[in-house]
């Protein structure tokens, strides 16, 4: 029993800390403040374990052993009870998270395929595109390795004329120079291999004012039907994003950030609205886009880079809402999954598809990351592709 209660204390304990950095990291505060208040948050989810342990030992209490709560003060008392109601609550939280906001009937099938890109070493004698950081070549890491997954979706209101629109969904580029351009030059393949409609990129795209340089030879390419769309996110702040958001632009991709634009796509209209809030406000102001006919339509995708932003997806009656930033956790533990996820709604949101009615949520793992680390959470590309309703 003893055991028992000390597993749930650490668990609370680290839901409590670990939440608090993931919930800070979900702001639009700036970044040195984020980091300031971010260390005190992983202080306390070490030092705090070392004083109870230090009690522990103090009062000669061995783990294996009866442990009389109570002798010990009365701070330890409180944080001890605080601990086990956090950890009984991620118990049910891990429970319902697998069940809630599922996209039930509406995700028709789910494919993907395992792709390894980029495969050079940090050596001089490679080439720069193909040259990555050393933990790139760690056991197990799988920042080289890309999910190509195919979903079909059931949209409920679809038009007919656009059964099978194909939308590929990019997020958190992350250039940094510590993954080569390679990587990013094969993911660009995959994609133009899919002969999509429509290309998303829901932001994150550089880290680092010298990559700026990388935007036009690695994503003009990006080929689609009627576009390739991008909103920008948290990292993009690190550089002069009016630069960034210029040299997209000269590569040929359109800027939703802030706003909203129409497609007639197989003769059916399509809005396409940009959210990058908390970051950039502000979202897509849509009191002039066009209403809801009878029969459902336009059909309305919005881009954001945080699923955070779901419920404003919701009050604005959007079909389908696609975004990214969470990394999937990025490291993933087995049976417990992502811990790490920088959202407000804790790892709730961490990857996959969701439906909040009326909108469909797809939250891309992503194609990099600042630090290149993935365990068990490869990087993502999906190609999504819409049907409306069977008969």
């Amino acid at each position: 029993m003893n055991l028992l209660l000390l597993a749930l204390a650490l668990l609370g304990h680290a839901v409590l800390w670990v939440g608090m950095v993931n919930r800070l990291h979900a702001t639009g505060l700036s970044r040195s403040l984020v980091r300031g208040l971010s260390v005190p948050a992983l202080a306390g989810l070490v030092l705090l374990p070392v004083a109870f342990g230090y009690w522990f030992a103090r009062l000669g209490f061995s783990p294996a052993g009866p442990i009389a709560w109570f002798a010990l003060p009365g701070w330890c008392i409180a944080y001890a009870v605080l601990c086990w109601f956090l950890g009984g609550l991620a118990v049910v939280g891990w429970v319902g998270n697998r069940l809630a906001h599922r996209p039930g009937d509406l995700l028709r099938s789910d494919r993907s395929r395992m792709v390894k890109l980029g495969r050079g070493c940090g050596q001089a004698s490679v080439s720069e595109e193909h040259t990555h950081h050393f933990l790139a070549q760690l056991p197990g890491n799988q920042v080289l390795q890309i999910d190509v997954a195919q979903h079909a979706l059931t949209v409920p209101r679809l038009d007919p004329r656009l059964e099978g629109l194909s939308i590929v969904h990019l997020s958190d580029l992350h250039f940094t120079g510590r993954v080569g351009k390679a990587f990013f030059q094969e993911v660009v393949h995959l994609s133009n291999e899919l002969r999509p409609d429509l290309v998303a990129l829901t932001g994150d795209l550089v880290d680092t004012s010298d990559c700026i340089d990388w935007v036009p030879e690695l994503l003009a390419p990006l080929a689609a039907r009627h576009g390739v769309y991008y909103v920008l996110g948290n990292h993009d702040r690190r550089v002069d994003s009016a630069r960034l958001r210029a040299t997209l632009g000269a590569a040929g991709l359109v800027d939703l950030g802030g706003r909203w634009v129409r497609r007639e796509v197989n003769g059916a209209a399509v809005v396409l609205a940009g959210n990058e809030l908390p970051w950039f406000p502000p979202a897509a102001d849509l009191s002039d886009a066009p209403p809801r006919g009878a029969d459902g339509g336009p059909l309305r995708i919005l881009l954001s880079h945080t699923p955070d932003q779901l419920g404003w997806a919701v009050a604005h009656d959007f079909d389908l809402m696609l975004a990214g930033h969470l990394h999937g956790g990025q490291i993933r533990v087995p049976l417990i999954g992502p811990i790490v996820s920088p959202s407000r709604q804790g790892v709730r949101f961490a990857s996959g598809v969701f439906h909040r009615p009326p909108t469909l949520l797809h939250v891309s793992r992503g194609v990099s990351g600042e630090i290149p680390l993935r365990l068990n959470c490869p990087p993502e590309m999906t190609e999504l592709t819409l049907h409306a309703p069977r008969p």
